[in-house]
């Protein structure tokens, strides 16, 4: 493919966003596949690309694009080079990051940035955040269009989860509703009454048996709309739980790869994002599409006693729709900008203030309160573009929610005038169009606030949408012995990331302790995970007791195994309720004998509280103590195998030998991650792994006789000493 002058494309490339920070190379691939009619999600795009926690080289995006059966190649182009480039068209930029470029002009270019959306950049911008490389397009002779994707039911999910087994409160809302519009047709009837019928006749008793009728109305009304705010409190409540306990479902179900990808601090936005979904979904959009029924109720009455009054009702409607229809994709852009804006913000907020014993101990104070700050202006400067957009828009449909009660007074005055209509029926018709207005109003202020929150049910579909790990129909269910093997074991990210692991293939016989040792980088981490089952091989298999692992549940395979992590996390709560966390019913006896084991229960009992001491993200604690802590919860369960990850690297060495002494007396199989050669002296089998493959594999003089990888790690860590 050559590079030919000119844009191939001049539509409107369509916005997709990214999900993660590294998954802006398949966000981009979506655009520029949707701008020629290729529509596909960037979930889809993503898992085939395997995008990882490295994100997404140019090679992968053009084999990626090939296989959808576009024409892609990358070149090295300056600037004032994209004048002449086939656009749209993938750039890469700031280093870190791709943009689609959408189309080139006087003074800069149009580009469409996954994370924030479509904005114009300057030359100088151009100049300073352009990296060079340009990935170009065009559609192949095996290019395919496809039917466009269903966005516009994005709203469906939270609204099925926060109504599901509602039916009978809404059908309550419905009926008051329904009854609350039968009061809307009293005021018009009463004026009409009372201005063609009462006032000409001078008729005192009608006029006080009115009155009487009004007093009851009021009383009626007010014990309805009462009722309808309970029933709304109910609703809002209940879909408020709802939402949040199915949100942590899902996302405690994604496999671990799915946390692996996205910040913790980035999901806890995300999930307290429903609180505010169900706020909209149960307080104005509920509320606004169960009064628009009684707004077309009235619209009907009004066409039926004057067809023009109806006719200029509809079309102060349809010009409101119309407006939010011309600017919802303006104000959709700069929503989700200050959206992400201020995401960025708590990511920020979060990440420091978990950090802040490095903050403080490093004297990082002045940098991190400039990240804050530049955080804060950027939050400032969107929201301040964003409150602009929404203060126009507020400011044109508050100019037609203002002129139609005065158009409609005008219309129905020439009407009597003509003679078309009665004074008091003029005044009946207006009091209907005011009854009609309010909920037309508040469908329209449902509908702006649909804008304000689609951003973030965008973000939280990611979670709601995440594939759960898979469990079989039939899982195997039985206590294992701790007999493990790899078989030809492998695992990349996706089919054109580099091999982490290749060709890995071992067995690991009940009671033994396996040590898994090599230089940092080496694949350790992740061939234990695997052991674990938080990641699955792209290539070969995992049996336990000769089973493969698909056939388990994982869930309940990961519970037969204790877990010690080189950084463990301890939860708030007791020191108690920390190490019972995996068996909740167990005893204050058990949970010291774990604790003994451990070889830190002393340590506990000269605490003032003892097991009752209250822990705050392990606060107070040493790392030592944090990890000891964890191999006691780890031995509290009684696994039939242990894997630990660097667990004594924070212990001193005579500790470390009273913890190796009580682990002797564990039957089951221990798996150990060791930087530390010493503590692994005794091991039984010694796995060394270098650039993700096992290099070399027996007991410790074995591998010491050999004058290989292992003895130069022993000679290394003997000269550091």
């Amino acid at each position: 493919m050559r590079l030919n002058r000119g844009t191939v494309f001049g539509g409107s490339v369509p916005v997709v966003h990214q999900r993660t920070p590294t998954e802006c190379g398949p966000a981009c691939l979506a655009m520029v596949l949707g701008a020629y009619g290729h529509h596909v999600e960037v979930r889809e795009l993503g898992e085939e690309m395997g995008a990882g926690r490295d994100g997404t080289s140019a090679l992968t995006l053009l084999r990626a694009a090939r296989r959808r059966g576009l024409e892609a190649r990358a070149f090295s182009l300056p600037p004032d080079g994209l004048a002449h480039a086939p656009l749209p068209a993938i750039a890469h930029w700031k280093g870190d990051h791709y943009v689609v470029v959408e189309r080139h002009g006087p003074g800069g270019v149009t580009v469409v940035d996954p994370a924030t959306g479509r904005r114009r950049v300057t030359g100088a911008e151009l100049a300073r955040d352009y990296s060079g490389v340009l990935l170009v397009f065009t559609p192949g002779p095996e290019f395919r269009r496809t039917g466009r994707l269903r966005r516009g039911r994005w709203w469906r999910w939270p609204a099925a989860v926060a109504f599901a087994g509602r039916r009978r409160l809404l059908a309550l809302l419905v009926a008051l509703s329904v009854v609350m519009q039968a009061f809307g047709f009293a005021l018009p009837a009463l004026t009409e009454l009372v201005v063609d019928r009462v006032l000409p006749a001078g008729d005192h008793d009608l006029l006080a048996v009115a009155g009487l009728g009004v007093l009851g109305l009021v009383a009626a009304y007010g014990l309805v709309r009462a009722l309808r705010g309970y029933a709304v409190v109910a609703l809002k409540v209940s879909a408020d739980g709802e939402l949040v306990r199915v949100t942590g479902e899902r996302l405690l179900a994604a496999p671990y790869r799915f946390f692996a990808l996205r910040g913790s601090a980035d999901l806890v936005n995300r999930v307290l994002a429903t609180s505010l979904i169900r706020e909209v979904l149960t307080n104005q959009v509920t509320l606004a599409f169960l009064e628009a029924p009684l707004a077309l109720g009235y619209v009907i009455a009004i066409g039926v006693r004057s067809p023009l009054v109806g006719g200029c009702l509809v079309a102060f409607a349809l010009a409101q729709v119309g407006l939010l229809l011309l600017t919802r994709r303006r104000v959709g852009d700069l929503t989700h900008r200050e959206t992400e804006a201020r995401n960025d913000l708590q990511n920020r907020l979060i990440e420091g203030l978990r950090g802040i014993e490095t903050v403080k101990a490093s004297g990082s104070e002045p940098r991190i309160a400039g990240r804050w700050a530049t955080a804060i202006a950027a939050v400032a400067e969107r929201s301040g573009s964003s409150g602009r957009a929404q203060a126009l828009q507020d400011a044109l449909l508050g100019a037609l929610q203002f002129a139609a009660p005065l158009v409609l007074v005008w219309v129905g005055a020439r009407q009597v005038a003509d003679g078309a209509l009665t004074l008091g029926g003029m005044l009946a018709l207006q009091a209907l169009a005011g009854a009609a207005l309010a909920p037309l109003n508040s469908l329209v202020t449902g509908l702006q606030a649909v804008q304000v929150v689609r951003p973030h049910v965008e973000r939280l579909a990611d979670v709601w949408h995440a594939e759960p790990e898979p469990v079989p129909a039939d899982p195997v269910t039985r206590t294992l012995t701790g007999r493990i093997e790899l078989d030809g074991v492998g695992f990349r990210y996706g089919p054109d990331s580099p091999w982490i692991l290749r060709d890995v293939t071992v067995t690991i016989h009940p009671g033994q302790k396996v040590a898994l040792v090599g230089a940092s980088g080496s694949g350790k981490t992740t061939l234990a995970r695997l052991i674990l089952g938080l990641l699955t091989p792209a290539e070969g298999e995992i049996r336990y007791d000769g089973v493969p692992a698909a056939a388990f549940d994982p869930g309940a395979l990961r519970r037969q195994f204790g877990v010690v992590p080189q950084e463990p996390v301890l939860f708030n709560g007791t020191i108690f309720d920390n190490i019972a966390l995996n068996v909740p019913s167990a005893t204050r006896e058990q949970v010291e004998r774990a604790a003994r084991a451990a070889r830190v229960h002393e340590e506990i009992a000269a605490m003032p509280m003892g097991y009752h001491t209250l822990l705050t993200d392990g606060g107070g604690l040493s790392g030592g103590q944090r990890q000891r802590l964890a191999l006691a919860r780890a031995l509290l369960s009684e696994p039939r195998m242990l894997l630990l990850d660097e667990a004594t690297s924070h212990l001193d060495t005579a500790t470390e030998a009273a913890i190796e002494q009580s682990l002797r007396g564990f039957a089951g199989t221990r798996v150990v991650i060791a930087h530390r050669l010493s503590t692994v002296r005794d091991a039984d089998l010694i796995l060394v792994l270098d650039r993700g493959r096992i290099v070399e594999a027996g007991g410790r003089d074995e591998l010491l006789g050999r004058d290989g990888h292992y003895a130069r790690l022993v000679a290394a860590q003997r000269l550091g000493a």
